[in-house]
C-alpha cells in the first residue's frame, strides 16, 4: 500500500498495500469469532470473541498475540481444557502495538486445537490505519492490530501476521454501515448488526461510515461504497470492472467473491498520510480519487490483487518488486490499453492526476538526491520510491525483451504455481528464464543487481545517405535496445532501432534526405539520464531529500532541512525549487495546525519568479482551505478563482473546478 496525496493530488501521502510481505508458516486453520460494537460519536470500539488454531510444533510451548494499545489492559484467556498459561509477558512492536507473549505451563500437543477468549475496549487513540471520529472509522488489519492477531514465524526468523477465516459481527446504529472486503455479508437485527463470513483466509480490515452502496454486476461483482450520493459509484465500478477484466487477461484468474471500492474522507487521508490502500478483494480510496477515474491509480491498486494478495513473496530479496514493481507494471499496461496516448507521460514525467514521482523523472530526482538501491534489494522504506519509479519501467523493458505474450504467460504460470506456497525472487527469475527459453542473467545483472540508470552522449554527422552515429555510455555499461528518431529538413521523420553493447559504439544508419535532428529513445522506453530531464532532476534533488523525510514521518527534520535550503538562497532557479520548498514548508506548517505560518509560506511561494506548474493550483487551493476556516471571504474567492485558472493552464490535471465546488 502503495503503500499516496490523496492519490490523485500532490499532498505528501502514499498509497499502501495491505498485504503480507513474506510468505508465512501460518498457524494451521486459524479461526476467529469476532463481535464489534462501534459507537462513532462516543469514539467507542469494543471487541470480544474467540480465536482458535491447530497447534503446530513452533507454537507448542508459547504463542505471540499482537493487539493495539487499548484504553485498559485486555482480557485474554485460554479456553482449551487442560491448557494453562504459566505467564504472559508484554513488549512493544516496531509499529507501536502490544505483543503478548503467552507461555504455557506445559507443551501443547501438536495438532490439537487451542482456543482463546478476549475482550477489550480499543478506544480512539489513532495508530497507522486505525482512526475513528464521529463520521468515519478505519480499522486496517495491517499496521494496526485492532483485533488480536496471532503471529507466525517467517522464514527470516521474524514474526508476521497470520491470515485467518472466521465470522465477524459488527453492530452499529443507523445510518452507519460497516464494510469488509472479500467476505460474504449477512445482515440482521433491523440492519444494526452485520455478519461478515471469511471462508478464504485473510487479514481483516473494517471500515464504518454512513455509506451508500452501488453495485455493478460483471465477471466479478463490484460494490462501490461512497460517502455521498453525488459520487457516481456505478460509473466508477463499471470502469474498474473493465480494468480488472483486462488484468485478468494478463495475469490469470482470481478467486475473490466480489470486489469493493471503499471511499474515505480526504481529511482523514491528510491526517493519516494514507492516500489509499489495496486489500484482498477491495481498495480504499480517498474522496478526491473518486471524483475522476484515474487509470494509473486504479490499475495499480487492482494489480495488487495478484501481486501482494494472490501471490505472496517469500523472503526479503525482491519482495518489493514482487509487489510494488509488478503492481505498477500492471498499472502501465492498463494505461496503454485504455489511455495509450498518455503512456509516454507515465513513463517519463508521470501520469496526469497520479503521483508524479512514480515515473522516470521521479526516479532521477531521487537518484540525484542519493536515494537509490538495486531493485532486488529494495526495502519497505524505499519500495514505493524506487519500485514504483524505476522498477516498473525495468519490468516493462524485460517484458519487451522476451515478448509481452511470453512475459504474461510466465506471470500466469507463477499465479497458478505459487499462490499457496509463496514466491521467492529466485523462483520469479527462474520462471521468466524458463518461459523465455534461455538465460536472462545479463539483464538481471545490469537492471536488478545494481543501482543507477544508463547515461550517454551522442554525436552524429551525415555522409550522403548514411548517418554516422556515435553513442558513448558515460557511466556503467549496459546492453541497450534503443530507438532513434531522425528528423529531416522536409519535416519527415523516421524511427530506427539499434542495439548498444559497448561503452563507445559507432553505427551507420540509412537516411533518405538532409538530417536536421537525431533523438535517442524519443518515447522514453528505457529509463536513463535524459538530457532534458537530468538538469531539472539534479536541481530538484533538494526537494526530494525534504520529501523523503516527510514520508518517513520526520516532519520536524523535513522542515528544518527545507528552511536551511531556503536560507542559502536561489540566485538562479529555472525549475522552481524555491517555490517547491516554500510550498512544502507551508504544508508541514498546516499539518501541525500552524495555519497563519502556513498561509505566509504559501503566499511567499506565489511571489517566486518561477513556480512549479504541478503545485501552483494546489497552492491557491490550500490558501482557499485556510481562508474558508478563517471566514475570510475575499481571500477565499480570490484563491478559488486562481486555483481554477492555474489548473486550466496545467491542462486541468487536478480537476480544480470540482474541488473548488466542494469547498463552496
Amino acid at each position: 500500500m502503495k503503500p499516496v496525496r490523496p492519490a490523485t493530488a500532490i499532498v505528501f501521502t502514499w498509497c499502501i498495500i495491505i498485504l503480507c510481505p513474506f510468505f508465512l508458516r501460518a498457524q494451521d486453520q486459524l479461526q476467529y469469532d469476532l463481535q464489534v460494537n462501534a459507537d462513532l460519536p462516543a469514539r467507542k470500539f469494543s471487541v470480544q470473541g474467540t480465536l482458535s488454531f491447530l497447534v503446530t510444533a513452533n507454537a507448542a510451548d508459547s504463542v505471540v498475540i499482537m493487539l493495539s494499545k487499548c484504553t485498559a489492559p485486555p482480557s485474554i484467556q485460554v479456553r482449551t481444557p487442560g491448557v494453562r498459561m504459566a505467564r504472559m509477558d508484554t513488549s512493544v512492536s516496531r509499529g507501536g502495538d502490544m505483543l503478548y507473549h503467552i507461555q504455557f505451563a506445559k507443551p501443547v500437543q501438536a495438532g490439537s486445537r487451542l482456543e482463546f477468549a478476549y475482550a477489550y475496549e480499543r478506544g480512539a487513540a489513532p495508530t497507522f490505519q486505525y482512526y475513528i471520529d464521529s463520521t468515519f472509522c478505519m480499522a486496517g488489519g495491517y499496521g494496526s492490530a485492532w483485533y488480536p492477531q496471532v503471529m507466525s514465524p517467517a522464514e527470516d526468523g521474524s514474526s508476521k501476521y497470520t491470515r485467518a477465516s472466521g465470522n465477524i459481527r459488527v453492530t452499529v446504529p443507523p445510518p452507519y454501515m460497516p464494510v469488509m472486503a472479500a467476505s460474504k455479508l449477512e445482515t440482521g437485527n433491523n440492519g444494526k448488526t452485520y455478519t461478515f463470513r471469511y471462508t478464504v483466509p485473510d487479514i481483516f480490515s473494517l471500515y464504518i461510515a454512513p455509506y451508500h452502496r452501488q453495485e455493478v454486476k460483471g465477471r466479478v461483482p463490484f460494490y462501490c461504497f461512497t460517502l455521498s450520493k453525488e459520487t457516481d459509484g456505478a460509473a466508477i465500478s463499471a470502469k474498474a470492472s473493465q480494468v480488472l477484466d483486462h488484468l485478468l487477461g494478463l495475469f490469470g484468474p482470481l478467486s475473490i467473491p466480489n470486489f469493493s471500492i471503499i471511499e474515505f474522507p480526504d481529511a482523514v487521508s491528510e491526517k493519516t498520510g494514507i492516500g489509499g490502500a489495496s486489500l484482498m478483494g477491495g481498495i480504499l480510496m480517498p474522496a478526491n480519487a473518486l471524483k475522476r477515474f484515474n487509470y494509473a491509480l486504479f490499475g495499480h491498486e487492482l494489480a495488487h490483487q495478484w501481486w501482494g494478495n494472490k501471490v505472496l513473496s517469500r523472503g526479503d530479496e525482491g519482495a518489493q518488486m514482487l509487489s510494488e514493481g509488478l503492481a505498477q507494471y500492471g498499472s502501465l499496461q492498463v494505461v496503454e490499453a485504455f489511455d495509450s496516448s498518455r503512456a509516454i507521460l507515465y513513463r517519463k514525467t508521470g501520469y496526469p492526476g497520479y503521483i508524479p514521482d512514480q515515473s522516470g523523472f521521479g526516479y532521477l530526482k531521487n537518484a540525484a538526491a542519493g536515494i537509490d538501491a538495486p531493485l532486488h534489494a529494495l526495502t519497505a522504506e524505499n519500495g514505493h520510491t524506487i519500485g514504483d519509479s524505476k522498477g516498473f519501467m525495468v519490468l516493462e523493458l524485460l517484458a519487451n525483451t522476451i515478448g509481452k505474450d511470453t512475459f504474461h504467460r510466465a506471470l500466469q504460470t507463477i499465479g497458478d504455481k505459487y499462490s499457496h506456497s509463496g514466491l521467492s525472487w529466485d523462483q520469479f527469475l527462474r520462471e521468466l528464464e524458463t518461459a523465455h527459453g534461455g538465460s536472462l542473467q545479463w539483464f538481471y545483472e545490469q537492471w536488478f543487481n545494481r543501482a543507477g540508470a544508463p547515461a550517454w552522449e551522442t554525436a552524429w554527422q551525415q555522409q550522403g545517405q548514411e548517418l554516422l552515429l556515435t553513442l558513448t555510455q558515460t557511466d556503467s555499461v549496459y546492453r541497450l535496445p534503443l530507438e532513434v528518431a531522425i528528423t529531416y529538413a522536409n519535416g519527415d521523420q523516421s524511427l530506427q532501432r539499434i542495439n548498444i553493447t559497448a561503452r563507445v559504439q559507432q553505427l551507420s544508419l540509412p537516411v533518405t534526405a538532409k538530417v536536421t535532428g537525431v533523438k535517442i529513445d524519443p518515447y522514453f522506453k528505457v529509463i536513463h539520464w535524459d538530457e532534458e530531464l537530468a538538469p531539472k532532476a539534479r536541481a530538484m534533488s533538494k526537494v526530494q531529500r525534504v520529501f523523503q523525510l516527510r514520508i518517513a514521518q520526520k516532519p520536524d527534520e523535513a522542515e528544518k532541512l527545507a528552511l536551511s535550503y531556503l536560507a542559502e538562497g536561489f540566485p538562479e532557479d529555472p525549475y522552481g525549487v524555491e517555490f517547491s520548498l516554500l510550498y512544502t514548508v507551508a504544508r508541514l506548517k498546516a499539518m501541525k495546525g500552524e495555519e497563519d505560518a502556513a498561509l505566509m509560506y504559501f503566499q511567499k511561494a506565489l511571489q517566486c519568479s518561477t513556480r512549479a506548474s504541478d503545485l501552483l493550483a494546489y497552492t491557491y487551493y490550500r490558501i482557499a482551505q485556510i481562508a474558508k476556516r478563517k471566514k475570510d471571504d475575499v481571500l477565499f474567492q480570490w484563491a478559488c478563482v486562481n486555483a481554477v485558472k492555474a489548473d486550466e493552464l496545467n491542462e486541468g490535471k487536478d480537476d480544480m473546478k470540482g474541488m473548488v465546488r466542494l469547498l463552496n
